[in-house]
């Protein structure tokens, strides 16, 4: 099932279970997408990559905001982002492991063949072409700066 379709399938479960915060984070997630589909090269389609790529940055968003309200002492809100925030990741393919991560960053060290820590900017083009979806870019970062030294 295309991940559009399970968002929609989500959808009519939580209206029907009438979990409210499902509900309202699988319509904003539909929402972004249908607006994100009609922007740019999506070109009004909407596929596997632009749902993983709207809900991880809605996933992002939550993070900032459940930070914002612990520090502002606003528990209750934090705990509904939180509860928001379950909900979206399900959208999203597991995260590799750390070794998962530099085993493919030495893969492409050993095709870009970079000139030390210069070659910085290439490795990251082709490791964050290569592990689109599957590892966050400052993963991939912290793991090539180590690696080039």
């Amino acid at each position: 099932m295309a991940l559009y379709d399970r968002v929609q399938s989500e959808m009519v479960d939580a209206r029907v279970r009438r979990d409210d915060v499902a509900l309202g984070t699988l319509s904003l997630l539909k929402s972004e997408l249908v607006r994100a589909s009609k922007e740019g090269s999506a070109g009004g389609r909407i596929d596997d990559e632009l749902v993983v790529r709207i809900a991880r940055k809605e996933v992002k968003r939550r993070e900032e905001a459940i930070e914002v309200y612990r520090k502002a002492g606003r528990e209750e809100s934090a705990l509904r982002e939180e509860a928001e925030m379950k909900i979206l990741r399900e959208f999203l393919p597991a995260t590799m492991s750390e070794q998962d991560i530099e085993a493919e960053v030495r893969a492409v060290i050993d095709e870009v063949k970079p000139d030390g820590p210069k070659g910085f900017g290439m490795v990251m083009k082709a490791a964050t072409a290569r592990l689109a979806g599957r590892a966050d870019g400052n993963q991939i970062a912290a793991v090539a700066r180590r690696l080039l030294g």
